[in-house]
């Protein structure tokens, strides 16, 4: 390229109708701007060239749909790489080729370390050479963006999967004549809100377990969550009464909450030894469903934690349980979606799906959330959470 220092006018080159790439050249000097009106256009017509003769000029032209800028780094007035960190800071997105003056190879070197795609020295680079280039910069930039989005991806699947361990818990049961299974179904992509699951067999043989939904969705919520899971194994573990666990779970909520209107609903349940009872205590918390018989109702539902009306002891109502017996404990997100007709499904569709889902008198968690989910319009709503608690291993005689 030439060393000719002239200041051309601001020229736009025709292009096909359908062209593929959208080009900026910033170049002050008048022979070099020429190379890439005719020669670049004419080698590579898919390529629609702009051209501008300094960053001033270029700046009604940088929040344009551009796939490439041609920066020359010998702007008057521009310092070392200055050009090109005002162009990168405007137009992050957009890939960049740079221009270094004879033998400036350093300079290149230097300008792709620092976020450019490919360099040209001048009165080396041809037209073919510089629409290649121009090519080679666009898929490479191309290539960082979905790098960088698959990297994202990961890293929020990891915080996700890591949030939804947390909300599920880990409990084990020593028991070999107990089941239990948990399914977690985020409405969002990449986004947990705070429904969380846990469960623990105490020394005496009975079994504790607890679903709850805390209101809203985000981090905030997510990480409320976690904390009421948490909370209510150590209150369970303490040896707290069953009737004072919610209690101290609220104190927990009241405590941990981000906001002075957060809340959540909660089911508690208290399953006796021999397998053959079960206590239910829920905080606005939809019920619990026994296979066969229908939704365990709390006589005694109190309001959801941190909104305290009423009595601060759950006292809870107890059912008696047959020889075998599957449950299904739930958040709402699992019955409220919209069906065919329009309208959003209720608490009152659940034990009929639980009774579609038996299979050899357990509730497949699965098939209970194909039922809902074949029908729905448009997908969750609201997450689900959901756990299946039966008095047998699947399979089992």
């Amino acid at each position: 390229m030439a060393d000719t220092r002239r200041t051309p006018a601001t020229t736009t080159v025709a292009a096909p109708r359908d062209a593929a790439y959208r080009v900026l050249l910033i170049e002050d000097d008048a022979a070099d701007t020429v190379l890439f009106r005719h020669g670049v256009g004419e080698i590579d017509p898919d390529l629609s060239i702009t051209t501008v003769a300094s960053l001033d000029e270029a700046s009604s032209h940088l929040q344009d749909d551009l796939d490439c800028i041609v920066l020359d780094l010998g702007l008057p007035g521009s310092i070392e790489l200055d050009a090109l960190h005002a162009v990168r800071s405007t137009c992050p997105e957009v890939a960049i080729v740079v221009l270094t003056g004879w033998g400036d190879e350093s300079v290149g070197t230097a300008a792709v370390a620092a976020g450019a795609q490919d360099y040209l020295i001048k009165g080396e680079a041809t037209a073919p050479t510089i629409a290649r280039s121009i090519r080679f910069a666009i898929e490479r930039k191309r290539n960082e963006r979905s790098t960088a989005m698959l990297l994202r991806a990961q890293l929020q699947n990891v915080e996700r999967e890591r949030l939804e361990r947390a909300l599920l818990g880990t409990p084990s049961f020593r028991r070999a004549d107990f089941s239990w299974a948990t399914k977690y179904t985020a409405a969002r992509t990449g986004v947990v809100s705070g429904d969380f699951i846990d469960g623990v067999e105490l020394p005496d043989g009975s079994i504790r377990a607890i679903i709850g939904d805390v209101a809203g969705h985000g981090p905030d919520e997510a990480a409320l969550g976690v904390s009421l899971r948490a909370g209510w194994r150590a209150l369970v573990l303490s040896d707290l009464p069953a009737d004072a666990v919610l209690a101290g779970l609220e104190d927990l909520l009241m405590t941990e909450r981000s906001t002075a209107d957060a809340y959540a609903t909660v089911c508690d349940v208290t399953v006796s030894p021999n397998l053959r009872r079960v206590e239910v205590r829920s905080a606005g918390h939809p019920p619990p469903v026994l296979a066969g018989v229908g939704a365990l109702v709390d006589e005694h539902l109190r309001s959801p934690l941190g909104m305290r009306f009423g009595e601060r002891r759950w006292q809870g109502t107890a059912f008696e349980l047959p020889e075998v017996w599957s449950i299904a404990l739930y958040t709402d997100g699992l019955f409220e979606i919209r069906s065919d007709d329009g309208e959003i499904l209720s608490i009152d569709d659940v034990p009929g799906a639980v009774e579609q889902a038996l299979v050899d008198d357990f509730i497949d968690p699965d098939l209970l959330l194909a039922r809902f989910a074949a029908r729905s319009t448009e997908g969750w709503r609201d997450d689900v959470a959901l756990a299946i608690v039966s008095s047998r291993v699947w399979g089992s005689p």
